[in-house]
């Protein structure tokens, strides 16, 4: 269906149709499910899931003159599989959702944004990102909303724009009410055609507060690319050791398909035994919008005496 005439489906069943004759409006998203069998060590069983990854949303956008565009973005995440999101029971979980301005200084946004920690390096090196064989919260990257899982709420957010290969990216939170009232995010990355390096750091302004800080880079060789992050994790909390987070991936594209094997470790300190994390798996890009692909993924519970393995295949259509 053309895309336009979806959005202006969707914008009279919200009764907005004269914003939509106004404004730039774009409705998008994408669909997947997964066939998974899930070995957690006590258990073995076979899963169809999508893992509330699937996508929905609408993006509009306005010029108002001066080189000037006014920018807006509702985004959700649904579940494919049984169109429930199992953890609250309904069919829809916001992501993104700003209103912003963009034009030669850069972009600004204001509402539930991207976390400049999690978008820079982070879930961008990984290709199985929002698949069951992942490798946030299964050793390879930190979770939690102020790692590489969710959004930013009541945030303010500012994108630089890319000057000399350099960009910049900073959130801040001035909302006393949310309980994260002064937390903040930002990197900065140097990047060239074929290579690109980073830094990047959050920390959230909460009762059991840390700081996290990470390093990375991304190179690509003929059909070759390899990425790779360091994340170091500090605790307010006495007695807390540091955490390290290790991530490296390689790719190799051969025609429509790419080749991925990527390896992580968490390293919690102390006494703590460190945890492992392993990904081998296969993407074939049947077209620019539709891809299948199969995987297994290995990784240490958090006393590290057991493992959970996963192997799933899945198909994944954007719109």
């Amino acid at each position: 269906m053309n895309k336009k005439l979806l959005a202006l489906a969707v914008g009279t069943a919200f009764g907005a149709a004269p914003m939509f004759a106004s404004a730039g409006v774009t409705v998008y998203g994408h669909a997947q499910v997964e066939v998974a069998t899930v070995d957690t060590g006590s258990s073995d069983q076979t899963r169809v899931d999508d893992n509330a990854r699937g996508r929905i949303g609408i993006k509009a956008s306005e010029k108002l003159g001066n080189g000037m565009t006014a920018i807006a973005k509702y985004e959700f995440r649904t579940d494919t599989a049984d169109g429930v999101r199992t953890s609250d029971g309904g069919p829809l979980t916001a992501r993104e959702t700003f209103v912003g301005l963009k034009g030669s200084f850069g972009t600004v946004q204001a509402g539930n944004v991207k976390s400049a920690y999690k978008y820079t390096g982070g879930v961008k090196y990984d290709p199985f990102t929002a698949t069951l064989i992942e490798a946030r919260r299964a050793n390879g990257m930190t979770g939690g909303a102020f790692g590489h899982n969710g959004f930013l709420a009541n945030h303010l957010s500012y994108i630089s724009p890319k000057m000399g290969g350099f960009q910049g990216w900073a959130t801040f939170s001035p909302d006393e009410n949310d309980g994260n009232g002064g937390a903040y995010s930002f990197s900065l990355k140097f990047s060239q055609k074929a290579w690109e390096v980073f830094v990047a750091g959050v920390s959230p302004d909460t009762p059991t507060g840390f700081d996290s800080i990470k390093f990375g880079g991304m190179y690509k060789f003929g059909n070759f690319k390899v990425v790779g992050q360091y994340e170091t994790v500090s605790f307010e909390t006495a007695g807390t050791p540091d955490t390290d987070v290790y991530f490296v991936g390689g790719q190799a594209k051969f025609g429509s398909n790419v080749l991925v094997a990527q390896f992580g470790n968490t390293d919690p300190g102390g006494s703590s035994a460190d945890r492992d994390y392993f990904t081998i798996g296969l993407i074939h890009n049947m077209s620019k919008k539709t891809r299948l692909t199969a995987g297994f993924r290995s990784f240490d519970n958090t006393s590290g005496t057991s493992e959970t393995e996963t192997f799933a295949v899945g198909m994944r259509m954007k719109f």
